[in-house]
């Protein structure tokens, strides 16, 4: 799979653009489109292109660094002076996004496992849901506005549970087969 191919790929998935701008900022998914396979940006031709301020693009640069997202190469240009030109790591976006869906679909089904032995209660304002022993200790009012607590149809949010989980297990599994597609020659966070 080309990184051109691949960079449409995961620019067009929504969690993982949701989670590209909650690591980097808004101005991440607009940086990362820059890059094609092979090429390295300085910072000033990355807030050129896309004219942002050059502080936002350090700043989303350094963040995507953090994670392991982008990597650069240092080179002196005068004594004292260096020039740092950045580059794309996509097989680090596919993990780091494959990380995330993993552990939400973890907290499924850790929620249907909690969820399926007992009964919950919920406040009508949809202030709390809390399980049936906790409702007890409240005399089954809600602890915030004092409303009359409400018992939940157990079935029904175990079923929109499965269903997430399956869209989710899709998903993890599309992301797996496109990380076994990509290669990735670099190591650590420098650009080799």
């Amino acid at each position: 799979m080309t990184v051109n191919k691949l960079k449409k790929e995961i620019l067009d998935d929504k969690a993982t653009v949701d989670l590209l701008k909650k690591i980097a900022g808004p101005y991440s998914t607009d940086v990362i489109r820059l890059f094609k396979e092979g090429d390295e940006y300085t910072p000033d031709s990355i807030s050129k292109k896309t004219n942002k301020k050059i502080t936002y693009v350090r700043s989303v640069l350094n963040s995507l660094h953090y994670r392991g997202i982008a990597c650069y190469k240092k080179n002196k240009v005068k004594k004292m002076f260096y020039e740092f030109k950045w580059s794309i790591k996509y097989k680090k976006i596919i993990e780091v996004v494959l990380e995330q869906q993993l552990e939400k679909y973890k907290m499924l089904e850790d929620s249907i496992s909690d969820k399926k032995d007992r009964d919950y209660f919920r406040c009508p304002k949809k202030c709390v849901e809390i399980p049936f022993e906790i409702a007890a200790a409240y005399n089954f009012k809600c602890p915030n506005c004092n409303s009359i607590l409400e018992l939940i149809d157990i079935k029904k949010v175990i079923a929109s549970i499965k269903r997430k989980k399956s869209i989710l297990k899709k998903n993890i599994d599309r992301l797996n087969e496109i990380l076994h597609k990509i290669e990735d020659k670099t190591k650590g966070y420098i650009c080799e």
